[in-house]
């Protein structure tokens, strides 16, 4: 027979029913305190409310945004996620463990200045060697150079290592002068525009206004004379002035030297185009005093983007953070647009991004792709369309190889193997090897994929590349497209 409960007893138990649903109210209210998921000593309240974007617009904690049990690793996980994003710090770190892939961005800003140019030792030995005198014997001459090259050879950065070089050692050897860099595009094309920026380099408190172009010249000379100064002004994209001034502003720029006959030399040039035709429209006194001193500078070669890549990767990147394959891949992929070494560096710098975001620890080929495509989408769904099936599910099986595949090439036999599987899941019978080398060069045509031929054991192979596009975004299209008959 039962004992009847006592007093104490039945108190006890209504006390604990009490406190059971408190702390079932407690739990419900904030889930991180249950039984389960105790409070993690290192994360405050504040920083899990960012996580789950918990907070109403009083500072409260919004309770429809939290969905209990919380466990301890999905909260983690949370905020390895979310720490970056959010900006989430603890003792001056991220809370995530996750590290950026990169140490130094800055060495793949497109305005940075390497230490030493790869690749153009013999134009900037030239250059030295034109201007030498501005060290040497500053006031017996001037002189006047320009600089040839396409987008992304290496111009602009040739003539600001040089400035850079030339006022360093005029520091040593306390000679009085100066190299100053003006884009003429960024000033619109405008003498006057030119002539005011380099007066505010040497004078910040020049005026704005009250002056023409004309009287801005000779008061840059007169300001020379003042400070006993050479300069050596560089005018990129030159262009740009010519176009819209005409052989004005070069002649006098050219010529205001020569007017000073008794005194001393006070001003140089030099001027950066991509082409000599650029200079067609200069009268031809001007023109022939211009193509004394000419710099070519040729596209840079695939090995040569591969140098300049890892120098800038070696200083840029954590160790381990990007391989051989990947920098051979974006030198490919720079050389493909007339070796523009901008170009290479801007994937660089994109494809580290999309490393972060993705939260890896090192750069992937569809980083790459993705920082390609980025910058020049470059396959558009009509283009899609427009191919045969089969080409299409060649494409589609290339596309799928390279979403699991963590190098950036393929050989042509994996990329058939993968084409017989997209054949046999869309029911069709693939082709034999020489129709399908014909889709290869019908995809290579359009610039849906690339190819390179090899070393290797067995002679020379070929190897498949996605240039420019994701291989996850390719595929996720080509499925649509094809489902659509």
């Amino acid at each position: 027979m039962d004992k009847p409960r006592s007093a104490m007893h039945t108190w006890n138990a209504s006390s604990q029913s009490s406190q059971a649903a408190a702390r079932s109210e407690e739990r419900r209210r904030v889930p991180w305190r249950s039984k389960k998921t105790p409070l993690m000593p290192f994360i405050s309240v504040k920083y899990l409310q960012v996580v789950f974007k918990g907070t109403d617009q009083g500072g409260g904690v919004r309770k429809t945004h939290f969905h209990p049990p919380l466990h301890r690793q999905y909260v983690r996980t949370d905020i390895k996620h979310k720490s970056g994003a959010e900006g989430l710090q603890r003792g001056g770190g991220p809370v995530s463990r996750h590290r950026s892939v990169f140490i130094d961005e800055g060495v793949l800003d497109l305005n940075y200045v390497p230490p030493r140019l790869l690749h153009r030792d013999a134009e900037l030995r030239f250059l030295n060697g034109l201007f030498r005198f501005v060290i040497e014997a500053p006031y017996e001459m001037s002189q006047r150079a320009v600089i040839f090259g396409g987008v992304g050879s290496g111009k602009t950065a040739l003539a600001q290592r040089f400035g850079l070089n030339l006022k360093e050692e005029a520091g040593r050897r306390r000679v009085k002068a100066e190299y100053i860099h003006v884009n003429c595009r960024e000033s619109r094309g405008s003498l006057f525009i030119v002539l005011q920026r380099v007066m505010r380099r040497l004078r910040p408190q020049f005026p704005d206004r009250g002056f023409s172009a004309n009287e801005l010249l000779d008061t840059l000379m007169r300001i020379l004379d003042e400070d006993d100064l050479h300069l050596v002004l560089c005018l990129d994209e030159v262009d740009a002035l010519i176009e819209k001034e005409g052989s004005d502003a070069i002649y006098n720029l050219s010529r205001v030297q020569e007017e000073r006959l008794e005194g001393p030399r006070r001003l140089s040039l030099i001027l950066i185009a991509k082409e000599p035709e650029a200079f067609k429209g200069l009268d031809r006194s001007t023109l022939s005093t211009l193509q004394r001193n000419v710099v070519r500078m040729p596209e840079y070669t695939v090995p040569q983007l591969a140098d300049i890549v890892i120098s800038r990767a070696e200083a840029a990147y954590r160790a381990g953070a990007i391989s051989p394959g990947i920098v051979d891949f974006i030198g490919e992929l720079a050389a493909s647009e007339n070796g523009d070494a901008r170009y290479a560096i801007d994937l660089l710098w994109r494809a580290g991004k999309y490393a972060d975001t993705a939260y890896s620890r090192e750069v992937l080929p569809e980083h790459v792709r993705k920082a390609a495509a980025s910058l020049f989408p470059a396959l558009r769904p009509e283009e899609i369309r427009q191919l045969s099936r089969h080409e299409q599910f060649a494409l589609l099986g290339i596309a799928r190889h390279f979403r699991h595949s963590p190098e950036p090439h393929a050989t042509t036999g994996e990329a058939e193997t993968s084409y017989q599987v997209v054949c046999e899941e869309y029911g069709e019978k693939a082709r034999g090897h020489t129709q399908f080398w014909k889709y290869l060069n019908r995809l290579k045509g359009t610039g849906a994929i690339s190819t390179v031929l090899r070393a290797s054991k067995k002679g020379r192979t070929q190897l498949i590349s996605l240039p420019k596009v994701p291989a996850e975004d390719l595929e996720r299209e080509l499925i649509r497209i094809v489902d659509q008959g």
